[in-house]
């Protein structure tokens, strides 16, 4: 069974060594790795050249955004899964893949579209800041909780049947709360399964589309094209409340601000 790997960049000389590495060491012997640059002025082209190698499709060239290059490579992807890898973000262990994929093959096709898993989050400097655990959630779920926290992207290896029935990321209406309305539409014609898998460490840094504000700003549009009502509020409460408790430690790190939406800033 091969896994597609995607790692989309633009400027990333300061982690994009770490994010390769971690995906061309998996033990996982049937991995297609991708790399698609937005033609970076940085250091970024010359350190992926050093594992050319290893990647099995590269190219640097200017994009739209980084969901128009994450389009680029699920283009090229013949994997029969696919996964999508920032290129600030690294996977936990070289078994991360390994472990996914046998999660992969016991999966009820007919149910699910694909599987989550677990995140850890860290800081700027690569401190751990707890892990984050997903909750199963379906798609009623996942458009009240107006976030991605309970689903990581960076987590998610979906069946490349999606290209067909979903389509690809909406990058012309989109540009930073694009993953969430993409995943929104996957679930929509079928949910994905959560794995209790560490996956990935999510870096929050200042550079990030995270921190950057954007996301909020479209959020809303793609709740409201998505269907959202104000008749999800009883949901979107009884999901927090259960991802609170899962992620009890990580709440009490945060000192208990924001209760309901915390670590809301996980999507990306």
């Amino acid at each position: 069974m091969k896994i597609s790997i995607i790692t989309v960049c633009f400027n990333s000389e300061k982690y994009i060594r770490e994010t390769i590495e971690s995906v061309i060491t998996q033990d996982y012997p049937d991995i297609e790795y991708i790399v698609i640059d937005g033609a970076s002025k940085d250091r970024t082209v010359s350190i992926i050249n050093e594992y050319k190698s290893k990647i099995a499709y590269f190219v640097s060239e200017k994009d739209k955004n980084m969901y128009d290059a994450i389009n680029k490579g699920m283009r090229v992807a013949t994997g029969e899964y696919i996964a999508i890898l920032n290129s600030d973000d690294f996977y936990v262990s070289p078994t991360v893949v390994s472990r996914v994929a046998g999660k992969l093959k016991s999966l009820d096709k007919s149910k699910y579209l694909g599987v989550y898993g677990d995140l850890v989050k860290i800081d700027e400097q690569g401190r751990s800041r707890g892990i984050r655990r997903g909750i199963q959630v379906s798609f009623k779920g996942l458009l009240a909780s107006e976030q991605l926290t309970f689903v990581g992207h960076g987590t998610v290896f979906l069946h490349r049947s999606v290209l067909g029935k979903v389509g690809f990321y909406a990058d012309e209406v989109f540009s930073a709360a694009c993953d969430y309305d993409y995943l929104l539409r996957c679930f929509k014609l079928k949910p994905l399964k959560h794995i209790a898998v560490p996956v990935m460490r999510f870096r929050d840094h200042p550079e990030s589309i995270t921190s950057s504000g954007k996301i909020g700003q479209e959020v809303r549009a793609v709740l409201l094209k998505n269907g959202w009502n104000k008749r999800s509020r009883l949901l979107y409460l009884t999901l927090w409340g259960i991802w609170c408790i899962k992620n009890f430690r990580a709440v009490l790190r945060s000192g208990g601000k924001r209760l309901l939406r915390a670590v809301g800033e996980d999507s990306k």
